[in-house]
């Protein structure tokens, strides 16, 4: 080496990676590939941070030392390698693409950049709360906080499965309470009544009388076929969900992966007679303009395509402004309003479930039920008879 040339940095080991001083954060980094994730598929990239180059040094090869000590087992080391498990494996076989698209999303954008890099067996009940906290503060609904904490408990599940964790931080946390967030809500009688009268009026107006009348998911409306329709016996089997998914429909099953067979009542058998009659006319002036694909479908537009959610949502919100009902109405709030007013005349919530396409009655008096009158007259009509028996 001459004299005044400066000493050569020596150069980086192969597979000790690379090591940076963060001016921002004040701390060394350092970084390194790992080779191939086994649970994945997908490059393992490592990053930790230190007060110092050493630690920092230290801390990397450890990490990647450990990574190749679990690297024959196909142990995940960090969350975010377990969630991509449970994402990869086990989450396709029971969810749709759309709905695995929209998990995915939810995923990406709000669990990994918080507790993606946290160690999996080392996560803590306070960091999931902390992380829900955050995300109520952010404005969150708590509905997208109960999903967040399902999502995470999901990947722990799979997780403990295999033995690869020994418990689920996430099971045990704690949602904050939220403000804001809208629930079901359910017409009353009279306002039920004035939805129908406007819906005799309208071209889809039978959407919404069978929505009212048997309180159908807004998908399972929109994906009834005429096949599945019988008019002349009063009933009708449920056994699809129109599902949209990057713009594309498709039929796939319930919710529950379930069928049904519903009688119908006569009023509803009327409106699908006019409304057969109806699409039949549009259906022969289209001539060949009508789809095919779809041909079998009771509510298309008028095009012959299937129905978007954003459709079904205009029109109920069209008219149940037009019949001086107050306040935001949705499609599943036909659905609430079916199901309280068929409660509130003593139909069994064992029924009820039945008709909604649960597996029990959870679901209805947790979400379905709605005081549909302003007094509860409960005691004032059952309470003498019961005390003078």
């Amino acid at each position: 080496m001459s004299v005044g040339e400066m000493p050569r940095k020596a150069r980086r080991a192969k597979g000790e990676g690379s090591l940076y001083f963060d001016s921002e954060l004040r701390v060394w980094v350092g970084q390194a590939s790992a080779g191939t994730n086994p649970v994945t598929g997908r490059r393992r990239r490592v990053k930790v941070t230190a007060a110092t180059k050493r630690d920092a040094s230290r801390r990397l090869r450890e990490r990647i030392a450990e990574l190749e000590r679990t690297a024959g087992a196909a142990i995940p080391a960090t969350v975010r390698e377990l969630v991509e498990m449970w994402l990869f494996r086990e989450a396709p076989k029971s969810m749709s693409p759309g709905t695995l698209s929209s998990v995915r999303s939810m995923v990406s954008n709000h669990i990994l950049p918080s507790l993606g890099n946290a160690g999996v067996s080392e996560l803590r009940v306070e960091d999931v709360e902390a992380l829900l906290d955050g995300k109520a503060d952010e404005g969150l609904a708590r509905s997208s906080l109960i999903k967040l904490r399902s999502y995470l408990g999901q990947a722990y599940d799979a997780g403990m499965r295999r033995r690869l964790v020994s418990w689920n931080p996430a099971r045990v946390a704690v949602i904050p309470q939220t403000s804001g967030a809208r629930t079901g809500r359910a017409l009353t009688p009279s306002e039920a009544r004035s939805l129908l009268s406007l819906a005799a009026e309208h071209r889809l107006g039978a959407w919404v009388v069978v929505a009212l009348t048997t309180a159908l998911r807004p998908g399972e409306v929109s994906g009834l076929t005429w096949d599945s329709v019988d008019l002349e016996e009063r009933r009708m089997v449920v056994h699809r969900s129109l599902e949209w998914h990057r713009k594309e429909a498709r039929l796939k099953s319930t919710k529950t992966n379930r069928s049904r067979t519903l009688a119908i009542a006569e009023s509803t058998v009327k409106a699908l007679r006019r409304h057969h009659d109806v699409q039949a006319e549009e259906r022969r002036v289209a001539g060949p303009l009508w789809p095919s694909e779809w041909s079998q479908l009771v509510f298309v537009t008028q095009n012959g395509t299937p129905l978007h959610p954003s459709n079904a949502r205009r029109m109920i919100s069209t008219m149940a402004r037009s019949a001086g009902i107050e306040g935001r109405v949705t499609p599943y709030d036909l659905r609430h309003t079916a199901t309280s007013v068929l409660s509130a005349k003593g139909v069994a919530p064992e029924l009820l479930a039945d008709l909604l396409g649960h597996v029990d009655t959870r679901m209805v008096f947790r979400h379905y039920r709605h005081p549909i009158t302003p007094t509860i007259d409960v005691a004032a009509v059952h309470i003498e008879d019961a005390l003078n028996a």
